[in-house]
Formats: C-alpha cells, sequence, structure tokens
C-alpha cells in the first residue's frame, strides 16, 4: 500500500472515529433530554393526583380530577394501596395492563390496536410507554402510583434523528476521505518531487540537484544528503571516465610504435619461418589490443562529451555507405547481403557518430554470422513516432539469459569467441551509448530461421 493511501486511511480513520464519538455523545444527549422533562412531567402529575385525591378521601371511590394539570386519560395510570387494590386507573387501562417493575422508572412496549384508542401507534399497532413509579402516602397509608406516558411520537422522532445523523455520517466519511487523500498529496508533494528528481538525475545528468527549500525541514535534510551523495557519485564518474581516456590515450602512442616495429621486422627475409610465425602472432595480438584501445578512447569520449552536432541526416545514405566500405569483406566471408532500404529516412542526428553506430552493428553481424553461406539483411521504415531501422543476420542464437546483459562492456555471450572472432566486446556498448544520445533504443532479439535482429528507432521530436 502506498504512503498517500496509508496517509488517507489514518487521517480519515481518526476524523471519523472523532466525528462517530461526538455524535453518539450528542445523540444520547439529545435523546435524555425529552426523557428527562417527561419524568418530571409524570412526577409532577403524580405529586398533583396524590394532593387531589388526598383531598377528596379515598373513601369516595371516585375523583374529580379536572383541576390536575394534565388530562389524566392521556396517561396509563395505576393508583394501588399496600394490599394492591387499585384506588384509581385513568381511561387508558381499560385497553393494555402495564406489568409492574423494581424500577423507578422504565420503558414497556405494548400492542393497542388503533381502533380502540389512537395513541400514536406505529404500522404494527405498537405504543412505547414511559412509565414512572412514584411512592407516596394518603392518610398515612403507603400507595403506589403507576403513571406511564405514550411516546410513540418521540421513539419516531429520535429514529427519524438517528437516520439523519446516519446520512450526515456518510456524507461526512465521504469529504473526510476526498479531502484526506488531497490532504496527502499535498503532505506528499515534496517527497515526489525530490524522488522524480532523483530518477532525473540517475538516469539523465549527474549535473543536476535537487532544488533545496527554504524551511530547513526534514525534507531539507534529505535533499542536501541526496545532493551530497550525487555530488561522490559524480566525482567518482569523472575520474573513472578520466582514468579510462587517460590510461588510453597514453596506451595508444606505445602499441602503436610495437605494431611499426613488428612489422618492420616482418619484412626482413632472413627471419626462421618459426620466427616469422611468432611475430606474426605478437602483430595480430598488438592489433587487438590496438583495436581494444580505440574503443575505449571512442567510449570514453562519449561518456565525457554527451553533446550532439545535430544536421539533416539520411539514415539510408549512411547504411549504403558502410555497405559500399564493407563490400569486399562481405564476399570475403560469403555473406549474402540483402539491402531493402528504398526510400529515405531523414531526421536530425550527429552524422559522424551515426557512421559509427551503424559499422559497429554492420561489423557485429558480420563477425558472428555463419562462417558458410551466411545472410545479412537491412531494412528501415519511417513511422509516425520515428524512424526503425532494423538489421538481421543469420547466427547462433543467443542465451536467453544473455539478451538483457548484450549491451555491457566487456560482456561476452561466449568468452572463446574473444580470439575466434577479435573483437573488443565494446561495440555493442558504444552502439548503445550513440543511439542513447540520440534519445534512441536499441534491442537485440533472436528471430525464426537462425536469424538475429537487431532494432534501432529514433524518435522523430515535433
Amino acid at each position: 500500500m502506498k504512503i498517500r493511501k496509508k496517509i488517507t486511511l489514518w487521517i480519515s480513520g481518526t476524523a471519523l472515529l472523532s466525528t462517530i464519538v461526538f455524535s453518539c455523545f450528542i445523540f444520547f444527549e439529545l435523546m435524555e433530554e425529552p426523557f428527562k422533562y417527561i419524568d418530571q412531567e409524570m412526577q409532577y402529575m403524580a405529586d398533583a393526583l396524590v394532593e387531589q385525591m388526598q383531598k377528596q378521601g379515598t373513601e369516595k371511590g371516585a375523583y374529580d380530577l379536572s383541576h390536575l394539570p394534565y388530562n389524566p386519560d392521556t396517561y396509563w395510570i395505576r393508583v394501588t394501596n399496600n394490599k394492591a387494590d387499585t384506588l384509581y386507573q385513568s381511561e387508558i387501562t381499560k385497553f393494555t395492563d402495564i406489568p409492574p417493575s423494581p424500577k423507578t422508572t422504565y420503558m414497556v412496549e405494548r400492542v393497542i390496536p388503533r381502533a380502540q384508542i389512537w395513541l400514536g401507534q406505529d404500522d404494527h399497532d405498537d405504543v412505547l410507554f414511559r412509565v414512572r413509579v412514584v411512592k407516596k402516602k394518603i392518610d398515612n397509608l403507603p400507595i403506589e402510583v403507576r403513571i406511564a406516558k405514550p411516546i410513540e411520537s418521540l421513539e419516531e422522532e429520535l429514529l427519524e434523528l438517528l437516520r439523519y445523523i446516519t446520512v450526515s455520517l456518510t456524507v461526512c466519511t465521504l469529504i473526510i476521505i476526498i479531502l484526506s487523500y488531497q490532504l496527502a498529496g499535498k503532505i506528499l508533494d515534496p517527497v515526489v518531487s525530490i524522488t522524480r528528481m532523483s530518477k532525473e538525475i540517475s538516469e539523465k545528468s549527474l549535473d543536476k540537484r535537487i532544488p533545496l527549500g527554504r524551511n530547513k525541514d526534514e525534507l531539507y535534510d534529505l535533499s542536501f544528503s541526496l545532493n551530497k551523495m550525487f555530488d561522490s557519485l559524480q566525482y567518482s564518474f569523472k575520474r573513472q571516465k578520466e582514468f579510462i581516456g587517460n590510461a588510453s590515450h597514453e596506451l595508444k602512442s606505445p602499441i602503436t610504435l610495437l605494431m611499426l616495429a613488428q612489422e618492420e621486422m616482418l619484412m626482413n627475409d632472413t627471419l626462421s619461418a618459426s620466427t616469422l610465425n611468432d611475430l606474426t602472432k605478437q602483430l595480430d595480438t598488438t592489433r587487438r589490443m590496438s583495436h581494444l584501445v580505440r574503443n575505449l578512447l571512442d567510449l570514453s569520449r562519449l561518456e565525457q562529451q554527451e553533446t550532439l552536432i545535430k544536421v539533416p541526416v539520411d539514415v539510408v545514405t549512411v547504411v549504403n555507405q558502410v555497405l559500399d566500405d564493407y563490400a569486399e569483406l562481405f564476399k570475403a566471408k560469403n555473406i549474402n547481403i540483402q539491402n531493402k532500404l528504398a526510400q529515405a529516412l531523414m531526421f536530425q542526428g550527429d552524422k559522424e557518430k551515426l557512421f559509427r553506430l551503424v559499422i559497429n552493428l554492420i561489423d557485429n553481424g558480420i563477425r558472428y554470422n555463419f562462417e558458410n553461406n551466411g545472410k545479412l539483411v537491412v531494412e528501415g521504415r519511417k513511422t509516425n513516432k520515428g524512424i526503425l531501422l532494423e538489421i538481421f543476420n543469420t547466427g547462433q542464437a543467443i542465451p536467453e539469459k544473455d539478451l538483457d546483459r548484450i549491451f555491457e562492456q566487456f560482456y561476452r555471450v561466449e568468452k572463446s569467441r574473444s580470439i575466434t572472432h577479435g573483437g573488443s566486446g565494446l561495440g555493442l556498448a558504444i552502439a548503445k551509448k550513440i543511439v542513447q544520445l540520440h534519445d534512441g533504443t536499441i534491442d537485440i532479439t533472436n528471430e525464426p530461421g537462425s536469424l538475429i535482429k537487431t532494432a534501432v528507432f529514433f524518435p522523430l521530436k515535433a
């Protein structure tokens, strides 16, 4: 789970929990207040009833209750003495009975058909009563007043309030989640910016740095630490590239002198056959060393000077010229050439580097082709997004495990091939670097029919 979602869940969960607790507190407070007033009302009614009964005397059996504060027939009222004799009961007692309870205040739900009396029943004719038990004395004789008030309408109002609160909580939950998600995004924006800049620096250039914020907070410390790391990496890479370039340059002159000396020695007619053979092998080895040094110098220049002299270049013209230069080698190696490039493929590129790219790819296709009856096919086309150049050569399939590493410096699919084919292990690394400088992509795949395809794509920028 991403951090933004975690922050959203934590913020929305905390806010929602607080809202639920607060809503429950408000609901119960609102629910208690009406019951408190109802209890006070029933207590007041019971006190008034007992007072009227005290004045009129218990021996009469019927009472004039017209002076009570509320109409007694709207209540369920039953007054009993300590012998459980009923001294008074209201009109509603005829329709239902309310059982006694040891509690002073309690709730009872009864079924009373609305055809008999209307007490605000629900669809099932249920009526909720709030009951209060009051202990009093009349003429020093203990009595019990059980008084109940129908509160079905109040129950409906409380249920309606609960529904409103539930709907409000649902809406609040959605709003909280949306706002929390936006807030989490705002909080993580600096982190996202630092991550994006770090990727750009690692992929494109080590010269860029992450801008430091004004507030010296944790993000400032993170950016500062990353910038120090990039400084160290840039310094290390620069020293490494300089070392390769300087070493290659220093090796170039003595190797050239060594080659000239060996070639001059080979021109001596007085040498024995064994000496001549040894010198020939040494010269071949020296030439391979010279080729390796040249490739190292080229790679060092490409890495240190990441600039292009872009001019309109026709890829077809470049490929045709390289194929013409290699015509004798194709004939000597018995490789059949199929040039399927027809129309011009123009784009903005560095002509010199593109020549080197095509030379390396064609040279690679020749080196690792079949020794007899080999084939090399060149195709190209222009798409809506760019130019695609494809070079097919016959040869032994490349193992799948090596396809991802084939563009690494000095990496070889078969270590024994280095002597047989004379490669330096840098040709494809140089080719990839040239393609990357043109913002393109290069890929090598195995194709049916013992073919190996090298695909180069150059995007056309608007």
